[in-house]
Protein backbone atom coordinates (compact mmCIF):
# COMPACT_ATOMS: atom_id res chain seq x y z
CA UNK A 1 0.00 0.00 0.00
CA UNK A 2 1.32 3.48 -0.91
CA UNK A 3 -0.29 6.90 -0.18
CA UNK A 4 -0.16 9.81 -2.58
CA UNK A 5 -0.52 13.26 -1.89
CA UNK A 6 -0.08 16.95 -3.63
CA UNK A 7 0.69 16.84 -7.67
CA UNK A 8 0.96 12.61 -7.49
CA UNK A 9 -3.00 12.55 -6.91
CA UNK A 10 -2.89 12.93 -10.37
CA UNK A 11 -1.72 9.91 -10.84
CA UNK A 12 -5.18 8.62 -9.96
CA UNK A 13 -7.48 11.27 -11.31
CA UNK A 14 -8.54 8.69 -14.45
CA UNK A 15 -9.80 6.32 -12.30
CA UNK A 16 -12.66 7.94 -10.49
CA UNK A 17 -13.45 9.80 -13.68
CA UNK A 18 -16.28 7.22 -13.83
CA UNK A 19 -18.02 8.35 -11.07
CA UNK A 20 -21.70 9.27 -11.82
CA UNK A 21 -21.98 10.87 -8.65
CA UNK A 22 -19.91 12.88 -5.98
CA UNK A 23 -18.11 14.81 -8.79
CA UNK A 24 -17.92 17.63 -6.76
CA UNK A 25 -16.81 16.29 -3.75
CA UNK A 26 -14.05 14.04 -5.45
CA UNK A 27 -12.95 16.55 -7.83
CA UNK A 28 -12.32 19.30 -5.32
CA UNK A 29 -9.33 17.24 -4.19
CA UNK A 30 -8.09 16.53 -7.32
CA UNK A 31 -8.23 20.59 -7.90
CA UNK A 32 -6.71 21.37 -4.80
CA UNK A 33 -9.66 23.15 -3.39
CA UNK A 34 -9.60 20.75 -0.33
CA UNK A 35 -6.32 18.42 0.60
CA UNK A 36 -6.84 14.92 0.45
CA UNK A 37 -5.07 11.93 -0.22
CA UNK A 38 -4.70 8.26 -2.21
CA UNK A 39 -3.77 5.01 -1.66
CA UNK A 40 -2.92 2.60 -4.04
CA UNK A 41 -1.69 -0.46 -4.22
CA UNK A 42 1.43 -0.14 -6.80
CA UNK A 43 3.06 2.91 -7.23
CA UNK A 44 4.09 1.50 -10.81
CA UNK A 45 0.91 -0.20 -12.00
CA UNK A 46 -2.21 1.11 -10.04
CA UNK A 47 -5.17 -1.37 -10.09
CA UNK A 48 -7.33 0.33 -7.48
CA UNK A 49 -7.04 3.69 -5.00
CA UNK A 50 -8.81 4.92 -1.80
CA UNK A 51 -9.39 8.83 -1.79
CA UNK A 52 -9.45 9.93 1.45
CA UNK A 53 -11.33 13.45 1.66
CA UNK A 54 -11.84 15.75 4.26
CA UNK A 55 -15.44 15.18 4.41
CA UNK A 56 -16.16 11.68 5.77
CA UNK A 57 -17.00 10.71 3.07
CA UNK A 58 -14.70 8.67 1.02
CA UNK A 59 -14.50 6.88 -2.25
CA UNK A 60 -12.89 3.67 -3.96
CA UNK A 61 -12.17 3.24 -7.73
CA UNK A 62 -10.51 0.65 -10.13
CA UNK A 63 -10.63 -2.99 -9.83
CA UNK A 64 -10.23 -5.16 -6.56
CA UNK A 65 -7.03 -7.60 -7.55
CA UNK A 66 -6.16 -10.67 -5.87
CA UNK A 67 -7.51 -10.76 -1.71
CA UNK A 68 -6.99 -7.15 -1.01
CA UNK A 69 -9.96 -7.13 1.65
CA UNK A 70 -7.09 -6.83 4.36
CA UNK A 71 -5.45 -3.97 2.80
CA UNK A 72 -8.95 -2.02 1.79
CA UNK A 73 -9.75 -2.98 5.62
CA UNK A 74 -6.56 -1.29 6.96
CA UNK A 75 -6.62 2.09 4.57
CA UNK A 76 -10.12 2.64 6.38
CA UNK A 77 -10.31 1.69 9.53
CA UNK A 78 -6.41 1.93 10.82
CA UNK A 79 -5.01 4.68 8.46
CA UNK A 80 -8.15 6.91 7.37
CA UNK A 81 -10.82 6.87 10.80
CA UNK A 82 -8.05 6.87 12.96
CA UNK A 83 -6.70 10.64 11.57
CA UNK A 84 -10.90 11.88 12.25
CA UNK A 85 -11.75 13.71 14.80
CA UNK A 86 -15.29 12.45 14.12
CA UNK A 87 -15.10 8.30 14.51
CA UNK A 88 -17.62 7.40 11.17
CA UNK A 89 -16.87 6.72 7.77
CA UNK A 90 -18.97 6.37 4.78
CA UNK A 91 -17.35 4.65 1.56
CA UNK A 92 -18.73 4.63 -1.96
CA UNK A 93 -17.91 3.09 -4.93
CA UNK A 94 -17.81 2.96 -8.54
CA UNK A 95 -18.47 -0.57 -9.21
CA UNK A 96 -20.55 -3.67 -8.46
CA UNK A 97 -17.22 -5.43 -8.03
CA UNK A 98 -15.98 -3.76 -5.01
CA UNK A 99 -19.41 -4.28 -2.95
CA UNK A 100 -17.93 -8.60 -2.55
CA UNK A 101 -14.77 -6.80 -0.73
CA UNK A 102 -16.73 -4.04 1.50
CA UNK A 103 -18.67 -6.19 2.75
CA UNK A 104 -16.55 -8.46 3.92
CA UNK A 105 -14.45 -5.29 5.45
CA UNK A 106 -17.48 -3.73 7.16
CA UNK A 107 -19.12 -6.88 8.28
CA UNK A 108 -15.96 -7.49 10.65
CA UNK A 109 -17.06 -4.17 12.01
CA UNK A 110 -20.74 -4.45 12.20
CA UNK A 111 -21.11 -1.26 9.25
CA UNK A 112 -24.15 -1.19 7.42
CA UNK A 113 -25.27 -0.01 4.02
CA UNK A 114 -27.24 3.22 2.91
CA UNK A 115 -28.01 5.03 0.08
CA UNK A 116 -27.01 8.64 -0.51
CA UNK A 117 -30.39 10.15 -2.52
CA UNK A 118 -28.61 12.36 -5.83
CA UNK A 119 -30.16 14.76 -7.69
CA UNK A 120 -29.53 15.84 -10.86
CA UNK A 121 -29.40 19.75 -12.12
CA UNK A 122 -32.31 20.21 -15.14
CA UNK A 123 -32.04 23.98 -16.58
CA UNK A 124 -35.09 23.56 -18.64
CA UNK A 125 -36.94 22.43 -14.91
CA UNK A 126 -35.38 25.34 -12.86
CA UNK A 127 -36.32 28.18 -15.75
CA UNK A 128 -40.20 26.66 -14.75
CA UNK A 129 -39.65 27.35 -10.80
CA UNK A 130 -42.17 29.44 -9.75
CA UNK A 131 -40.41 32.43 -7.69
CA UNK A 132 -42.28 33.78 -4.78
CA UNK A 133 -42.01 37.39 -3.52
CA UNK A 134 -40.78 38.57 -0.38
CA UNK A 135 -41.50 41.85 1.54
CA UNK A 136 -39.32 45.06 0.13
CA UNK A 137 -37.09 44.25 3.44
CA UNK A 138 -35.71 40.86 3.22
CA UNK A 139 -33.41 40.16 0.48
CA UNK A 140 -30.93 37.60 0.01
CA UNK A 141 -27.20 38.62 1.07
CA UNK A 142 -25.05 36.96 -1.51
CA UNK A 143 -21.08 36.84 -0.48
CA UNK A 144 -17.89 35.10 -0.63
CA UNK A 145 -16.84 32.77 2.05
CA UNK A 146 -15.11 29.83 3.13
CA UNK A 147 -17.76 27.61 3.69
CA UNK A 148 -15.67 24.89 5.53
CA UNK A 149 -12.65 26.10 7.60
CA UNK A 150 -10.73 23.99 5.91
CA UNK A 151 -11.16 25.22 1.75
CA UNK A 152 -8.41 26.47 0.05
CA UNK A 153 -10.73 28.80 -1.86
CA UNK A 154 -13.95 30.99 -1.13
CA UNK A 155 -17.19 30.10 -2.39
CA UNK A 156 -20.68 31.76 -2.57
CA UNK A 157 -23.29 32.11 0.01
CA UNK A 158 -26.57 33.78 -0.17
CA UNK A 159 -28.53 33.94 3.50
CA UNK A 160 -31.67 36.23 4.74
CA UNK A 161 -31.36 37.71 7.47
CA UNK A 162 -35.09 38.60 9.56
CA UNK A 163 -34.83 41.10 12.86
CA UNK A 164 -31.19 40.52 12.84
CA UNK A 165 -30.94 36.80 13.02
CA UNK A 166 -29.80 34.56 10.32
CA UNK A 167 -33.24 32.95 9.05
CA UNK A 168 -31.44 30.42 6.57
CA UNK A 169 -28.30 30.11 4.94
CA UNK A 170 -27.12 28.18 1.65
CA UNK A 171 -23.16 27.43 0.52
CA UNK A 172 -21.59 26.53 -2.14
CA UNK A 173 -19.34 23.79 -0.17
CA UNK A 174 -17.71 22.00 -2.62
CA UNK A 175 -16.48 22.75 -6.12
CA UNK A 176 -14.73 20.06 -9.01
CA UNK A 177 -15.30 19.80 -12.50
CA UNK A 178 -17.50 22.78 -12.68
CA UNK A 179 -20.09 21.43 -10.58
CA UNK A 180 -21.00 22.97 -7.27
CA UNK A 181 -22.37 20.99 -4.44
CA UNK A 182 -25.05 23.69 -2.37
CA UNK A 183 -25.42 22.82 1.44
CA UNK A 184 -28.83 24.03 3.14
CA UNK A 185 -29.60 25.32 6.30
CA UNK A 186 -33.13 27.16 7.71
CA UNK A 187 -33.82 27.84 11.62
CA UNK A 188 -36.62 25.82 12.86
CA UNK A 189 -38.27 29.58 13.71
CA UNK A 190 -38.28 30.24 10.13
CA UNK A 191 -39.30 27.63 8.45
CA UNK A 192 -42.29 26.83 6.25
CA UNK A 193 -42.01 30.37 4.95
CA UNK A 194 -40.19 30.23 1.90
CA UNK A 195 -36.90 31.60 2.79
CA UNK A 196 -34.52 28.35 2.06
CA UNK A 197 -36.24 28.74 -1.85
CA UNK A 198 -36.14 32.55 -2.31
CA UNK A 199 -31.84 32.09 -0.81
CA UNK A 200 -31.07 28.89 -2.89
CA UNK A 201 -32.65 30.57 -6.15
CA UNK A 202 -30.67 33.75 -5.81
CA UNK A 203 -27.55 31.09 -5.14
CA UNK A 204 -28.17 28.93 -8.17
CA UNK A 205 -28.66 32.39 -10.39
CA UNK A 206 -25.11 33.15 -9.29
CA UNK A 207 -23.26 30.10 -9.72
CA UNK A 208 -24.63 29.12 -13.58
CA UNK A 209 -23.70 33.05 -14.46
CA UNK A 210 -20.19 31.40 -12.95
CA UNK A 211 -20.31 28.55 -15.81
CA UNK A 212 -21.22 25.94 -12.77
CA UNK A 213 -23.84 23.36 -12.77
CA UNK A 214 -25.12 22.95 -9.15
CA UNK A 215 -25.41 19.83 -8.03
CA UNK A 216 -27.45 18.50 -4.57
CA UNK A 217 -27.54 15.25 -2.86
CA UNK A 218 -28.97 14.32 0.25
CA UNK A 219 -29.13 11.30 3.17
CA UNK A 220 -32.71 9.58 3.27
CA UNK A 221 -33.90 11.14 6.29
CA UNK A 222 -33.74 14.61 4.85
CA UNK A 223 -36.50 14.62 4.00
CA UNK A 224 -36.81 18.37 3.94
CA UNK A 225 -33.63 18.88 1.87
CA UNK A 226 -35.29 16.58 -1.16
CA UNK A 227 -38.76 18.46 -1.00
CA UNK A 228 -36.40 21.73 -1.59
CA UNK A 229 -34.14 20.05 -4.67
CA UNK A 230 -37.61 18.75 -6.39
CA UNK A 231 -39.00 22.40 -5.74
CA UNK A 232 -36.05 23.71 -7.52
CA UNK A 233 -36.89 21.53 -10.13
CA UNK A 234 -33.86 19.26 -9.60
CA UNK A 235 -34.28 15.50 -11.19
CA UNK A 236 -33.92 12.49 -8.96
CA UNK A 237 -30.86 9.92 -10.39
CA UNK A 238 -29.83 6.76 -9.40
CA UNK A 239 -28.71 6.51 -5.46
CA UNK A 240 -25.10 6.16 -4.68
CA UNK A 241 -25.01 3.27 -2.74
CA UNK A 242 -22.23 4.00 0.76
CA UNK A 243 -20.80 1.73 3.15
CA UNK A 244 -20.95 3.03 6.43
CA UNK A 245 -19.16 2.14 9.88
CA UNK A 246 -20.06 4.95 13.33
CA UNK A 247 -18.64 4.47 16.55
CA UNK A 248 -20.76 2.61 18.93
CA UNK A 249 -22.58 0.97 16.23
Amino acid sequence: MYKLQGNDLQKVKSLFERYCSNQSVIFSVFENRFDGYAYVDDVNTINWAVLQTPFLQHFIAGSPVGDCVNEIENILFNIILQEQAEKEIAVFTDAKEWDIVLQDVFQKHNGVTDFRKIFDFSLDNYRNVERSSLPDDVKPILEKCKALPFSHIDTWSAKIIINGQIATYCNVIMVGQNKAEIDIYTDEAFRGKGYATIAVLSLIDKILKDGLTPTWSTWPFRIESQHIAKKLGFASAPDAKAWIWQEGM
